[in-house]
């Protein structure tokens, strides 16, 4: 008897068991069904909401005429047609549009309560419309942690305030996980003579050994300021990568009247300040350098013979006779330097 009863109780159990698994699995089919549904269902609208304001800011760049009113945006759309708005920032015609929507006051909302990615891109729209109100969390929102965060707060206070280039060239002191062509697109927005003077002020208050980051922005700033500033830095810094940094930005300002300066930091001990002083010697090189550069050819590193070898090469006319002064050398690295940038001149002529 106690055996029936307890056999009677596992079939129960089992019955019940099998009508739970069935309610499980048809909740999930109900559940996957819904949830494909209501994807369908957004992906089509989507694809409408693109197709319709995609058509809106290219009627725009193309001067035809609006459809008035504009369309209506949801709560919901928002961030589409935001995003649809960056596509097509450098039309003048597609800013009108977006003051008329009102989509600044949307990407302010986003420095609000989105997280890092919305605030990126609010921040991209916000400086570009040059909205002053973003102006103070933009400042905030550069202390951010994350780099691209940081780098776009920064962009945009710099478009909204061009001030505010003091500030960017003190963040560069201390944000090396910038990323430099994102930050040279920045400085290219920027006044040049105000550039210049934000950029001698903040390299003469750095430490010597921070000096060498800001120094690598230097080309963007007039000539004149950025040739002062590199000289500056020569007479006074003794740190090899500021003294390095400040003579490859020489470099390509590099007149007769730094001449001494390129011999005398060619002699530099460290290797990296005696190739950089090569490359402003091989704009200003002179016959009486010969000793030098012969000296220099057989170097240890390789890259400062190299250099050596191709600021040596400019002091005879024609290739015959960099040949024979290469024959001459005692030293077969010296030969081989030479005999290096003789075959890249003569690959480069060939290509012309």
């Amino acid at each position: 008897m106690l055996f029936t009863n307890d056999f009677n109780l596992f079939e129960v159990i089992i019955k019940v068991s099998v009508v739970l698994s069935l309610v499980m699995t048809l909740s999930l089919l109900a559940a996957l069904i819904l949830v494909r549904s209501r994807n369908a269902i957004y992906r089509r609208r989507q694809i409408v909401l693109t197709a319709r304001w995609r058509d809106v800011f290219k009627r725009a760049a193309a001067g035809e005429a609006l459809p008035e009113p504009l369309p209506e945006i949801h709560k919901q759309d928002w961030f589409t047609v935001l995003a649809i708005y960056i596509q097509f920032q450098d039309v003048r015609a597609s800013d009108d549009i977006a003051i008329r929507l009102g989509i600044a006051d949307y990407a302010l909302s986003l420095l609000d309560r989105g997280d890092d990615a919305d605030k990126i891109i609010a921040l991209k729209v916000l400086g570009h419309l040059r909205d002053t109100r973003a102006l103070e969390s933009a400042v905030v929102l550069t202390s951010a942690e994350g780099p691209e965060l940081s780098r776009t707060a920064a962009h945009c206070a710099l478009r909204i305030d061009p001030s505010f280039i003091a500030g960017t060239l003190r963040l560069l002191l201390v944000r090396g996980d910038w990323v430099r062509s994102r930050v040279e697109m920045m400085l290219r927005e920027v006044d040049p003579e105000a550039l210049g003077v934000a950029m001698r002020d903040a390299i003469a208050d750095a430490p010597q050994e921070m000096q060498a980051r800001l120094l690598d922005y230097v080309r963007f700033c007039p000539a004149n300021n950025a040739h002062s500033i590199c000289d500056d830095v020569l007479n006074i810094s003794r740190e090899p990568e500021a003294l390095a940094a400040a003579l490859r930005s020489l470099a390509p300002l590099a007149q007769d009247r730094d001449h001494e300066m390129a011999v005398r930091f060619t002699n530099h001990e460290e290797s990296i300040v005696a190739l950089s002083a090569l490359r402003v010697l091989r704009k200003c090189v002179r016959n009486e350098d010969k000793d030098l550069l012969v000296k220099m050819t057989s170097h240890y590193d390789y890259w400062v013979r190299l250099r050596a070898a191709e600021a040596a090469v400019q002091l005879f006319p024609t290739t015959e006779l960099a040949e024979e002064f290469s024959a001459s050398l005692a030293d077969r690295y010296a030969r081989d330097a030479i005999e290096q940038v003789l075959a890249e001149r003569a690959m480069v002529a060939h290509r012309r």
